[in-house]
């Protein structure tokens, strides 16, 4: 499995990303069209002997099975040159595409510039040149990375640049010789692991639109965001959770021009729609040459409190010099969404992916790390997990295999809010940092390949369905695949979204935080619900009225109490069924007003619930 990781890097001077070469005309160019030209030559020092071994000629892109996708470039139309590393599979690879001889007689500077789409397994990737075709300089491009990361520097598949320009400045070994060569070399051994033990089954090397300029003409101020930091916990959270989900903020940053770019202000705005309803920024007093994929810190962290249910919320970075102008605005912006919900945590917005772990482990997990909020006074209930898998056709059916589900607490006496004390070598089963609240096995039942299970989660102790939840607790949400009849199974995952913070976790034979790396996030989601509708302590009648009854478009609701106090107001059906929670502070004599246009006709239930006790009552929607 390819298994993601995160670091932050600095890559060789040489190379000048995203510079605007392709304004000038080049002397010498390209373009692979329709076939691998006659005075090029693919080169296979180390590999099988399947035709999948070295360079190819393609107008599809990679095959294999975790296809990157085809490249976009400039004339894609016409194919281009890959390397499908993961197609190939066979252990060391180490293959090269030499150009032919090309002249560079008068030639003081000399700018090499290509079109890829590119993204790293245990592999690396090196531009070489030579004057004699025997003797070679060698300059690794995207030297740094780490697993995962495509061209543009980000893990993210929807936020890799593609086609994406590289530029390398050949002049101290090319300039003003006769003949020079040119080689792109992919190599995979082990030399180049990075985690893990996998050679080999890296993803691809795309390339076309190779060009020589003489002449850089990188512009002076190019500053460009790289991976950013999501503050929220999760895509998706109950209203009652986001309120305390602290968020802070931090960015990479490039400087992709040819010049130290002063007075840069890195800016982060909590958005919604398209009002920004939080912003802080950092003042940089200078981002030097050649800096890639430098973190920097905003100095403030924004706490919700009094967002509303809806999925029109974003965070959104930018940078930009107080100096000048960019020259490339496009990557000076990233941008991600979350959403606020009555009942449900989720990692992601549907599936991307599917992945399980590499080699044929006897059992494996993986789990989702969601947070209760810590203002609650009211009791609630996970009640439900919804997962998807996926079998591969070959494999057969769902039908005949099996998954556990299971609910376990943090012990936070045991752990920290840094995760040290965490017993990482311990399955759920018999943790001692980890307390199981549920567990339930689930026999797949569907006669095809790709299923969405909707389970029920039933308290370990008492079997009664729905696990109480505890204000400001870390629980995991797990789905455990158990012995050789479902190696088979993939888990459905979300490449969408980056978590560097502890988020989806892995487990095989030891548990691992990062789970299959920041940006894989399983479909692991969880409703929770009222724990009860009966007034236990019951408040005074006069501490909860409401009109109309029945409601059409609005309830109005007058909370009256003896003095002022945390208060929970939740919207329920008659099963307990949370449609919406309202977290008022200090409430004491106030008015609220809730949106039930968008609910069936038929019979709810409206409740306060503060320190002193609760108050439930009965309300009609009829539109």
């Amino acid at each position: 499995m390819k298994k993601f990781t995160s670091s932050f890097l600095m890559l060789s001077f040489l190379l000048l990303f995203g510079s605007n070469l392709s304004a000038q005309t080049p002397f010498w160019t390209e373009d692979f069209d329709s076939q691998l030209p006659a005075d090029w030559t693919a080169i296979k020092v180390a590999g099988d002997n399947t035709p999948s071994s070295n360079w190819v000629w393609t107008n599809t892109g990679p095959a294999g099975g975790f296809s990157t996708g085809a490249l976009l470039s400039t004339t894609a139309t016409n194919g281009w040159m890959l390397f499908d590393s993961d197609l190939n599979c066979s252990g060391n690879q180490d293959v090269r595409l030499v150009s032919p001889k090309v002249n560079c007689t008068g030639r003081d500077v000399v700018i090499l510039e290509f079109e890829t789409h590119y993204r790293r397994f245990n592999d690396k990737t090196f531009v070489r040149v030579s004057v004699d075709s025997v003797n070679w300089t060698e300059i690794e491009i995207f030297a740094g990375f780490t697993n995962n990361m495509f061209g543009s520097g980000t893990t993210v598949p929807g936020d890799a640049i593609n086609p994406f320009k590289v530029t390398v400045d050949l002049t101290a070994t090319a300039a003003n010789q006769p003949q020079v060569w040119i080689a792109f070399r992919f190599l995979a051994d082990p030399s180049t692991i990075i985690a893990g033990t996998d050679v080999g089954c890296a993803y691809s090397w795309q390339i076309d639109d190779v060009a020589l300029y003489d002449i850089d003409n990188t512009p002076a101020i190019n500053l460009a965001i790289g991976d950013f930091f999501y503050p929220p916990a999760s895509y998706a959270q109950p209203v009652t959770q986001i309120k305390t989900d602290t968020m802070g903020f931090f960015a990479d940053l490039s400087n992709l021009g040819s010049a130290a770019v002063t007075n840069v202000v890195l800016k982060a705005e909590v958005r919604q729609g398209t009002n920004t309803i939080w912003s802080d920024s950092l003042l940089i007093p200078e981002v030097a040459i050649g800096v890639t994929d430098s973190t920097y810190t905003l100095p403030n962290v924004f706490i919700p409190n009094a967002l509303t249910v809806g999925n029109n919320y974003s965070i959104r970075y930018r940078v930009y010099s107080l100096d000048g102008v960019d020259a490339d605005m496009a990557n000076n912006t990233k941008q991600e969404a979350f959403i606020v919900t009555d009942v449900l945590y989720s990692k992601e917005a549907g599936a991307t992916t599917a992945y399980r772990p590499g080699g044929t482990p006897a059992d494996w997990a993986v789990g989702n790390v969601y947070q209760t909020g810590k203002n609650w006074v009211e009791q609630y209930k996970a009640t439900k997990a919804t997962i998807r898998v996926i079998k591969n056709a070959d494999d057969g059916p769902l039908a005949g295999s099996a998954v556990a589900i299971a609910l376990v607490e943090i012990k936070d006496n045991l752990v920290d809010a840094n995760w040290n004390g965490f017993e990482a070598g311990q399955p759920y089963t018999n943790n001692p940092t980890m307390g199981l609240r549920s567990f339930n096995l689930y026999d797949f039942t569907a006669t095809g390949g790709d299923a969405t299970v909707a389970i029920d989660l039933y308290d370990i102790d008492s079997d009664l369905l729905g696990v109480t939840l505890a204000p400001g607790k870390r629980y995991i949400l797990i789905a455990e695949y158990q012995g050789p009849a479902n190696i088979t199974i993939f888990h459905a995952f979300s490449e969408e979204i980056s978590y560097f913070q502890i988020s989806t976790v892995v487990y095989t034979g030891t548990w691992f935080l990062g789970g299959f790396g920041p940006a894989p996030a399983a479909v692991l989601r969880m409703d929770i619900d009222l724990f009860s509708t009966a007034d236990e302590v019951s408040l005074p009648d006069n501490s909860l009225s409401f009109y109309p009854n029945p409601a059409n478009a609005n309830l109005n609701v007058d909370i009256s109490l003896e003095e002022p106090t945390l208060a929970n107001i939740t919207l329920a059906d008659l099963n307990g069924r949370v449609i919406l929670i309202d977290e008022v502070e200090n409430a004491y004599q106030q008015k609220r007003q809730y949106d039930v246009s968008n609910l069936p006709n038929g019979m709810y239930i409206v409740r306060i619930a503060t320190k002193q006790g609760t108050k439930t009552k009965k309300f009609v929607v009829q539109h």
